[in-house]
C-alpha cells in the first residue's frame, strides 16, 4: 500500500482552500481506485490573522498545523512533510484545483520510471492559457515556465522531461524528499522548488511533467507574495547560474 501526504500551505483564502481540498479529495479517490493508496493531507496555516478552523472529519484525513508568525514557503512544506512521512509527498498550492485524473497520472508516471523522483503537472489559468508545463532555463533570465501564456489547446500533451517543475503541484518520492532534507528554507518565497529539482538532478534523479489533463491554477493569490520574488531570484542565481543546462526559449 502506497502512502501519500499532501502538503498545502495557506494564509487565509478559506473559501478557495475548501474548493482546493474538495478537488484534491476527488483526485485522491480516482487515484486510489486505480492502485492501492492511503492518503492524508496536512494544511499549514501560515499566520492567518484569525487561525483557520477546518473540519476534522474529512477524507483524506486532515491535519492542521499553525505558524503564529509568517514563515517561508519551504519551512511550511518541510514542517508538514515531517509531520506525516509517506512514500509520496504532494506539494499543492491552495489556489490549484486538480483535475480528477491529475494525481493518478502523476503517480503512474513515477511508478513507470523508478529513476524519476519528481513529477509535475500541466496547469492552466482560468481563461484557458497555459500557466505551467515544466520549467526551462534561458541564457540571461534563468528559470521560466515553458509556454506560459499560450492558448493551452495549442500546446502538445506529450510527456516532458524538464530540469524542473513548479512546486505549485509537485509529486516527490518520499525517499528523495528525505534524502535532500526537503526544500531549502533560505529562500524567502519562490524558486525553492526549482532549487530542489536541480539538487535532485545532481543526485541522479529524473524529473517529469505530465500533460494528460489540465488543472486550474489562479497563481500568486497570497498577499505579499510578489514582493518576495526578487530576493529569492537573487539567491537562486548566486547559487545556480552557470550550473544548469541552457534550454531553447521555446516550448518543446
Amino acid at each position: 500500500m502506497t502512502t501519500l501526504t499532501t502538503v498545502i500551505p495557506t494564509r487565509g483564502f478559506v473559501p478557495l482552500l475548501r474548493v482546493c481540498l474538495d478537488r484534491l479529495a476527488t483526485a485522491v479517490e480516482h487515484a486510489a481506485g486505480l492502485r492501492p493508496l492511503t492518503a492524508r493531507t496536512v494544511v499549514v496555516d501560515n499566520a492567518t490573522a484569525s487561525p483557520l478552523r477546518l473540519p476534522s472529519t474529512v477524507d483524506p484525513p486532515l491535519t492542521l498545523l499553525r505558524f503564529d508568525t509568517h514563515r517561508p514557503f519551504a519551512a511550511c512544506c518541510n514542517r508538514a512533510a515531517a509531520a506525516a512521512p509517506a512514500d509520496l509527498v504532494l506539494l499543492l498550492n491552495n489556489d490549484v484545483l486538480l483535475d480528477p485524473q491529475a494525481l493518478a497520472v502523476m503517480v503512474d508516471a513515477l511508478a513507470a520510471a523508478p529513476e524519476v523522483g519528481i513529477c509535475g503537472a500541466r496547469l492552466v489559468f482560468p481563461d484557458g492559457r497555459l500557466q505551467h508545463a515544466g520549467v526551462r532555463f534561458g541564457r540571461t533570465r534563468g528559470p521560466f515556465h515553458s509556454g506560459r501564456g499560450r492558448d493551452a489547446d495549442t500546446v502538445p500533451r506529450t510527456l516532458l522531461r524538464p530540469q524542473a517543475v513548479t512546486g505549485a503541484c509537485m509529486l516527490v518520492r518520499g525517499t528523495l524528499w528525505r534524502a535532500l532534507d526537503g526544500l531549502d528554507e533560505s529562500y524567502p518565497f519562490g524558486l525553492e522548488d526549482i532549487d530542489f529539482c536541480l539538487r535532485a538532478g545532481q543526485a541522479g534523479w529524473g524529473v517529469r511533467c505530465v500533460q494528460a489533463v489540465d488543472s486550474l491554477h489562479f497563481e500568486s493569490m497570497t498577499p505579499g507574495r510578489i514582493a518576495l520574488d526578487p530576493p529569492s531570484r537573487r539567491l537562486f542565481m548566486e547559487r545556480w547560474e552557470g550550473r544548469y543546462t541552457i534550454d531553447e526559449d521555446t516550448l518543446c
